[in-house]
């Protein structure tokens, strides 16, 4: 009976000999915490939300070790002075500042879904995020717990751990570069609706080649040219060269736009370069995009060259996204004479041509817009929440996976409310 009592108690005792952490590590992590619930200029979804928590409690944990280890280095640490007492109740201080500033956040990311028109955040949302914000410090912890054991290796004493390395670094290689398609579950089918793959209704010709018709970029766009050719293209008044997303997606909404400003009397001509999302075009190979749009913006002002003067149709040139930055490029040493304007929509980074005749469509809480390295060092011009450096450039990049969400007009969504009409000659 006393031996039962006394196993009861075992655990009380245990849980009461757990030390308190240091007050300078429960402060750091909480700011990291608190930094983590910063607004950006999307609503974060769970994952995200997750990864962004993981990666600052990490560089706090990383703060505080690397401290101590300097001060130890130093012989300037000293012991704790504070009491158990105090520290845990500067660690349920902290816990209860937290706890406020997560109901705010809360509140705040369900107005700003609602207004946006996203997806309602789901009920376990908080419970998500803290699931993969400790994978992302348990994955963390135990890869540098991992790299600073390899490190303490005698490589004379054994060779294990450095022919592990090798294996796994030759095992990754080699899959990448077999047979199977890694990226298989990234690519997207082309819809069958493509806005140039459908009739136009105000009687404009489209012209359009696929990736798997043309064994390159420059040979998509001189097919997607050909065709536009042999379809009377160069007859019509005008010639819209309109650049694709990553996986050949093309703006209904712009296309349409078009054809009805110039009143049908149009063809429009683009080439798909690949199936990948932009995201991956942009961050990993972006060469196919630009190969494509040089190859297109030469092939059609090549052939309204060979035109004489009073017969030659007036060529614009539109790009969305990836295809902005694409377009960009290609129109670089054009003579700007040869384009009668330009447009772009969600260009990356907010960059522009500089053409004489020149558009560019940006929603405000577009993260695309802010893609550039110059957001990390300084607040944008029209940034239209809270910013601090470094951290607000990683809250962008986090924002990409829910750039289409909203409805149109907000994030990367652009639609019949943008005015896309063309800059004339």
């Amino acid at each position: 009976m006393f031996s039962s009592s006394r196993d009861t108690a075992t655990p009380a005792r245990h849980l009461s000999k757990i030390p308190a952490p240091h007050i300078g590590t429960t402060l750091t992590v909480g700011a990291a915490l608190a930094l983590s619930t910063i607004p950006s200029l999307l609503p974060r979804l769970p994952l995200p939300q997750g990864l962004l928590t993981g990666v600052l409690v990490l560089l706090a944990l990383t703060l505080v070790g690397g401290t101590r280890l300097i001060l130890t280095h130093r012989g300037t640490a000293s012991g704790q002075r504070v009491s158990e007492p105090a520290r845990w109740l500067v660690v349920a201080g902290t816990c209860a500042v937290l706890a406020g500033l997560e109901w705010v956040t809360q509140q705040s990311l369900v107005v700003r879904s609602a207004e946006l028109g996203m997806p309602a955040l789901p009920p376990t949302y908080w419970l998500s995020a803290t699931a993969w914000a400790l994978l992302v410090v348990g994955v963390g912890l135990t890869v540098g717990a991992g790299v600073r054991r390899l490190a303490r290796v005698n490589v004379r004493r054994t060779s294990v751990p450095l022919v592990a390395a090798l294996l796994v670094t030759l095992t990754v290689t080699t899959a990448a570069a077999g047979p199977i398609d890694l990226l298989a579950p990234l690519r997207k089918t082309m819809d069958p609706q493509h806005v140039l793959l459908i009739d136009s209704p105000a009687g404009a010709s489209r012209s359009f080649a696929r990736v798997d018709e043309a064994r390159s970029p420059e040979a998509g766009a001189r097919l997607a040219v050909d065709r536009m050719v042999a379809e009377g293209g160069l007859e019509r008044g005008a010639i819209l060269i309109a650049l694709p997303t990553g996986s050949g997606w093309v703006n209904r909404e712009a296309v349409t736009a078009f054809e009805t400003q110039l009143d049908g009397d149009v063809a429009v001509v683009s080439a798909q370069y690949g199936d990948l999302p932009s995201w991956w075009s942009f961050l990993i190979d972006q060469k196919p995009a630009m190969r494509s749009a040089r190859a297109l913006v030469q092939e059609v002002l090549t052939q309204v060259a060979e035109l004489p003067a009073r017969e030659r149709p007036d060529v614009y040139v539109h790009g969305e996204s990836l295809g902005a930055l694409a377009g960009q490029a290609a129109i670089a040493d054009v003579d700007a004479s040869a384009l009668c304007g330009v447009i772009w929509s969600g260009a990356p980074g907010g960059e522009i041509s500089g053409h004489p005749r020149e558009v560019s469509l940006h929603n405000a809480d577009d993260p695309v817009r802010y893609l550039s390295g110059e957001t990390a060092l300084s607040q944008p011009e029209d940034w239209p929440t809270t910013w601090l450096p470094g951290l607000s450039y990683g809250t962008t990049v986090l924002d990409l996976g829910a750039s289409l969400l909203p409805d149109a007009g907000h994030g990367h969504a652009y639609g019949p409310e943008q005015d896309w009409t063309l800059p004339l000659c």
